[in-house]
């Protein structure tokens, strides 16, 4: 059985599967028995995301999922504040540290334990930036610097 927090997430990444498949917020609620709260949180938070990805590309034509905000995320917004004070300011930067083999790992940050971790990792594996062999554009930045964001 999983916690309410994992359910939580799992009923969000099922709703934005639905929503991209063009079902209403009230089918989409009927088919995973959600209470109209439960859909007013997943509505909240798919919008957020969606005008964090419209205001990235209308100021950044070329810019990437890696450039979304950490703030304007679908991560529960005690984690946005949190990443945001430990300096992840984009996606991009997440994924970066993940790479690094030096890092610790996220649960060794204070304050991110093992479900915050796999609520970042999951939301990373959504946009295809964890690190492995499928983050083609941190290869190529880790072989050419100077393709690297100024910042």
């Amino acid at each position: 059985m999983l916690s309410q927090p994992e359910q939580a997430i799992l009923n969000l990444e099922r709703a934005r599967e639905l929503r991209a498949s063009g079902i209403s917020y009230r089918e989409i609620g009927r088919k995973l028995a959600l209470t109209p709260s439960q859909i007013g949180h997943i509505r909240r938070a798919l919008s957020r995301a969606k005008a964090a990805q419209t205001r990235l590309h209308s100021t950044k034509p070329n810019a990437t999922d890696r450039d979304l905000p950490v703030t304007q995320s679908v991560l529960p917004f005690g984690l946005r504040q949190h990443l945001k004070a430990l300096g992840y300011r984009t996606l991009g930067d997440l994924a970066d540290s993940l790479a690094d083999p030096d890092f610790p790992g996220l649960e060794r940050l204070p304050g991110i334990g093992p479900h915050r971790a796999r609520l970042v990792r999951a939301l990373l594996d959504h946009f295809g930036l964890l690190p492995g062999p499928h983050d083609l554009q941190a290869a190529v930045e880790a072989l050419f610097p100077e393709f690297q964001d100024g910042g």
